[in-house]
């Protein structure tokens, strides 16, 4: 491959591809935080079909990764080969934001062929836009470090949606007497700017490293080549169960705040706020430590897991009367854990160029599809275990006031032993990692 120059990238280069991440962001949160009590209370869906319609997009998107990370990967235009697709899909995907939440008047069967629609519609054009995003930093930048040094400004603007999703879109609907409206117009806006975020990225963002020559790959072809590459698969794997650590702890935090601590809901927002704020601190501290050579990208990849599950075991023992010792407990730990997501996705591009050098081919779209895949599938296991957990345990939120402790140790079990536990797997995953600074270093010298 050639790079057009390889030149610093600027701080605004930097903050606009960051911004690409916030508009993401807005979708994961606004789905994880809004979409399941939007579809039961305010547009009346099933939860069963609800939880169909889940599954079946999960499936959607196992497919629709992959072949989208393909046919990036072949694209040829003159913005280069993966910053086209944010232009092609930053209306669409504005648009698919705004219309799940638009709740027309239908009746049951066709609530339930809108919300489908939508949905689904909404999921590609996420991936549509996601996965060139991320392939997009292994041609930005040929440089390891440099492409931490991006993500130290990508990830707080990522983290950055969350304060929004979790502070300004509730106030903004409770302005509203009527939740349908409210939900209308504010998700409305919401398009509206994960759009504009996207085309901001788009056009100040500037493709440097281009192969030398299109292998034209079949999709069987470039799936052949994930599969051999050793790294990647480790990468994939560390990702997939952190993902399920992510989905375990902040989707049990509520059942744990009402529950176990018996505390309001107000409770919940400030830890849940605080555990946002330490995920824009952990990169930035990231790239401090990294830049100023105190610590090396794969030892802070393993400690940062070790000490956030010995943490996290700690709130497993803690009492539940030592209420700021479990917010400061949630909040370091978390703070600790985020300490990697800066490298983790900067090894998408390193893994990439670990198969050019090995295998002469570059694909870093179906490596950034295969990333997304391990993303989701963590998402999709997370909450499957959280289900089975309070099924085995009898869970029934009519009951629960009058539950016995070992229904209530379920909670724990899933806010505390479950993530712990995955945090000492990915350690342990993290460990198998290959790719130090030094390795890096010859994979920018072949550009």
């Amino acid at each position: 491959m050639k790079a057009s120059a390889i030149s610093k990238v600027s701080f605004r280069e930097k903050f606009c591809y960051g911004l690409g991440d916030t508009s993401a962001n807005i979708f994961m949160g606004m789905t994880m935080m809004f979409l399941s009590i939007y579809y039961t209370d305010v547009f009346k869906l099933d939860p069963a079909v609800m939880g169909t319609l889940f599954l079946i997009t999960r499936l959607l998107d196992a497919v629709s990764d992959p072949i989208i990370g393909s046919l990036s990967d072949r694209t040829k235009s003159k913005y280069g080969r993966y910053r086209p697709w944010l232009l092609w899909f930053a209306v669409p995907y504005g648009l698919s934001c705004a219309a799940v939440f638009f709740s027309p008047e239908l009746g049951e069967t066709g609530r339930v062929i809108y919300a489908y629609a939508t949905y689904i519609v909404l999921t590609l054009s996420f991936s549509l836009i996601v996965v060139p995003y991320v392939s997009l930093l292994g041609a930005i930048s040929a440089d390891s470090e440099e492409r931490i040094q991006i993500n130290t400004v990508r990830f707080p603007l990522a983290k950055v949606s969350y304060l929004i999703c979790s502070l300004l879109v509730p106030a903004l609907i409770a302005l509203f007497d009527n939740d349908v409206v409210g939900y209308r117009v504010v998700m409305c806006g919401i398009g509206l700017l994960s759009t504009l975020l996207v085309l901001i990225c788009f056009f100040n963002t500037k493709e440097r490293v281009i192969p030398n020559e299109d292998h034209h790959l079949s999709l069987k072809e470039q799936i052949k080549f994930v599969v051999k590459n050793d790294q990647a698969l480790v990468i994939f794997a560390a990702q997939c169960v952190v993902m399920i650590m992510n989905t375990l702890k902040f989707g049990a935090a509520a059942y744990f705040v009402k529950y176990v601590l018996n505390l309001p809901g107000s409770f919940l927002s400030f830890i849940l706020t605080a555990g946002s704020i330490a995920g824009i601190l952990a990169p930035l501290i990231t790239g401090y430590l990294l830049k100023k050579g105190l610590i090396k990208k794969i030892p802070l990849l393993i400690s940062s897991q070790i000490i956030g599950g010995i943490i996290t075991l700690g709130i497993g023992f803690t009492s539940v009367d030592a209420v700021y010792l479990h917010a400061i407990l949630f909040i370091v730990a978390t703070l600790f854990v985020e300490l990697m997501a800066v490298i983790i996705w900067a090894n998408v591009a390193d893994v990439a160029d670990y198969g050019f050098h090995k295998y002469g081919v570059r694909i870093n779209g179906m490596i950034g599809g295969g990333m997304l895949f391990a993303t989701k599938a963590g998402m999709a296991i997370g909450g499957a275990i959280i289900g089975y957990v309070l099924a085995w345990y009898g869970y029934n939120p009519d009951t629960i006031s009058s539950a016995s402790p070992e229904q209530l140790s379920a909670f724990t079990i899933l806010y505390a032993w479950l993530p712990a536990t995955c945090m000492f797997i990915a350690a342990g995953i993290f460990s198998l990692y290959k790719l130090d600074e030094k390795t890096c270093r010859i994979f920018v010298k072949e550009v």
